[in-house]
């Protein structure tokens, strides 16, 4: 298999097919600092560093074209959460070069309020935050998740496990042993 890790879409295609098989495909730490220098916008210093110039630039990229604020409110009305948009718009800026990561975070809440006064400012029905992340967060994992986890990752464990289920059910269905109480003194010596 040839090995491509300057190439995206091959180096996908082999992480999938491959992860599975060699868990050390993949490059070694610090193999970006041997790749070409600022190839990749984040490489490069971001365009605004200060959080309020990239909220106004958000803002004035969306109320400057009605197309752009159509798709949003369509988006929202779709059941899209405010918090999914304001993701999405932090890392794509992230990625292209826009802001820092830690811009990217800064800037959520003011787009946040921004977004969520667009949907009501347009009579657009609005979900803030995903309840689905918020009950997963809640979960614990089942029981009968684990055993599938543990099957796929570790499945000497799982084995153990299961045959130590299979023992405890035949014990389980084995009628019990009554025992009679007796006394101290009564016991025989063995």
């Amino acid at each position: 298999m040839e090995n491509n890790i300057n190439n995206p879409e091959i180096n996908l295609e082999q992480g999938e097919k491959t992860a599975r098989k060699d868990k050390f495909n993949f490059p070694v730490p610090g193999h970006s600092m041997t790749d070409t220098p600022k190839k990749w916008a984040w490489d490069n210093p971001p365009n605004t560093t200060n959080p309020d110039d990239a909220v106004e630039m958000v803002i004035n990229k969306v109320e400057d074209n009605p197309d752009t604020k159509e798709h949003f409110l369509r988006m929202m009305a779709g059941g899209v959460t405010v918090e999914e948009i304001i993701n999405t718009i932090g890392l794509g800026g992230f990625t292209e070069g826009e802001w820092s990561p830690d811009v990217a975070e800064l800037i959520k809440p003011a787009l946040a309020v921004y977004f969520i006064g667009l949907a009501i400012k347009n009579k657009v029905p609005v979900i803030a935050f995903s309840e689905k992340e918020i009950q997963e967060e809640n979960r614990m994992v089942s029981k009968s998740n684990t055993l599938k986890m543990m099957k796929e990752k570790n499945p000497k464990e799982f084995e153990n496990v299961k045959a130590s289920l299979v023992a405890k059910n035949k014990a389980s269905m084995q009628p019990p042993v009554e025992e009679q109480e007796q006394g101290f003194i009564d016991m025989e010596v063995s």
